[in-house]
């Protein structure tokens, strides 16, 4: 069906670019001008071209997109390689008359009306999903930490996923019900085949690290046998998989590990545009910081910022800005609330923390007390995107691939924060960071700077 709407929407682009440019652009002189039945005996050649560039980047691979923005993206690359190739082939045959002004033309109109296309599309699917179709049965391998947060996720995120039931090897889970989904049977092949056929089920999930690796190669096998998708959420190993080559020392292969992807120009670039986003940042938000400057002098008492000593990239420490949230020697009090905290790991996360203050809270709500980190990028401390900055202690208490973390600037936004914030545990928070690191691409920061926008205004996760 995308494929049709795709065709007829790629003719209608070119058909409107004829007319723009002979049309509405007509003062633009022409030595000839063609009509469009001419362009017609092209459009066939032309439109196969865009298919299959399109093809190429993935934008009929349904298992390729999770959400339409990373959609939009792999559009804009094809109609834009699709544009180029036309273009190039304009310049090698001369024979190949068509309008360099109409191509060009039809770029932009292709990339609205196929983005528009997408987007009601996208749309279309919610309103379905909502009355309860196209929706997936989903398997949960593992009810730990990680698996109740993905049940959590695909409940309540308008996902096209339905959680159904939980599987997992501790007897003390087996009869739990964790947001809404209960904890049926341990891990066991003959179980997982029971609730497949049982519950119509078409997505397994492996949700643990603690599962053999020939129990996962046997789930996987049943998997492909039901002809199901199974996804498994990777270890600290598997995150590191883009960066392994293979190699051979003596007829021997052997996994050679590449540097990371935050070396050299690619740093330089991320450098570059922390400069600009957070110069620009500055100006954009200086009414904010002049009237939450007052309103933090007004309301309690003490210094208008928080500085606060983060370790940085390398394990260097500095100090970290923020609008001061809490009480006038609010560290004062932390031992004694140490052991309440409500996060498992090294950080220390509290919900009802006794030191916030009125004010604070609506600050940490809406993220408004981070906003004077920005002059800790702007000075290079941090970067506007990356791993939560740890504090001393917390680096202490860190195993060796903890540090891992420490490869990059710190951020004041991350995956960690888009994916759950205060609800991630620890583990898990550094497998995301890892997972940033080694995966690292400007549009990633992109993707992440627009997906914190929603999590800040309506307050996901935060405390």
């Amino acid at each position: 069906m995308k494929i049709i709407l795709d065709i007829i929407l790629i003719n209608l682009s070119f058909f409107m670019a004829y007319q723009l440019r002979f049309e509405v652009l007509s003062f633009i002189t022409a030595e000839t001008v063609p009509i469009f039945d001419q362009y017609l005996r092209v459009l066939i050649f032309i439109t196969l071209i865009w298919l299959a560039v399109f093809k190429l980047v993935g934008l009929y691979d349904k298992r390729k997109f999770h959400n339409l923005l990373d959609e939009l993206a792999s559009l804009f690359l094809g109609v834009t390689l699709s544009t180029l190739i036309l273009l190039g082939l304009l310049f090698l045959y001369q024979e190949f008359w068509v309008s360099r002004l109409v191509v060009v033309n039809a770029w932009w109109i292709a990339f609205v009306l196929l983005a528009l296309e997408r987007i009601l599309i996208n749309g279309f699917m919610i309103l379905l999903q909502k009355r309860g179709w196209g929706i997936k049965n989903v398997l949960i391998v593992g009810a730990g930490e990680m698996g109740q947060l993905l049940a959590l996720k695909l409940s309540s995120e308008g996902l096209s996923y339905r959680p159904i039931a939980f599987l997992d090897d501790d007897p003390a889970k087996i009869g739990q019900i964790y947001h809404g989904i209960k904890v049926v049977d341990k891990v066991e092949i003959s179980k997982i085949k029971e609730i497949i056929e049982k519950n119509k089920v078409e997505e397994l999930l492996i949700a643990s690290y603690k599962i053999p690796v020939e129990k996962v190669l046997d789930i996987i096998t049943e998997c492909e046998k039901y002809q199901i998708e199974f996804k498994i959420v990777p270890g600290v190993l598997e995150l590191i998989a883009s960066r392994l080559d293979i190699d051979e020392l003596g007829g021997l292969p052997l996994l050679t590990v590449s540097e990371i992807q935050l070396k050299g120009f690619n740093a330089v670039i991320k450098r570059t545009s922390d400069i600009v986003f957070s110069g620009a940042g500055i100006l954009a938000l200086s009414p904010f910081f002049i009237i939450f400057a007052a309103l933090v002098k007004i309301t309690s008492s003490g210094p208008v910022l928080f500085r606060q000593k983060r370790i940085g990239m390398d394990g260097k420490p500095f100090n970290m800005f923020k609008f001061r949230s809490m009480v006038k020697d609010a560290e004062k009090l932390f031992p004694e609330l140490e052991p309440l905290s409500e996060t498992e790991g090294h950080i220390f996360k509290m919900k009802n923390d006794p030191r916030i203050t009125p004010l604070g809270k609506f600050m940490r709500r809406f993220s408004v007390d981070e906003f004077p980190q920005l002059f800790n990028v702007f000075l290079g401390n941090m970067s506007l995107v990356g791993p939560r900055p740890p504090l001393p202690h917390e680096v202490e208490k860190y195993n060796s691939w903890h540090k891992k973390r420490l490869r990059v600037r710190p951020g004041i936004t991350g995956l960690w924060q888009v994916s759950g914030r205060s609800l991630l545990p620890f583990e898990e928070m550094v497998r995301l960071d890892i997972y940033y690191i080694e995966n690292w691409s400007l549009w990633q920061d992109f993707k992440i700077l627009l997906k914190t926008i929603p999590v800040v205004l309506f307050g996901t996760g935060a405390y």
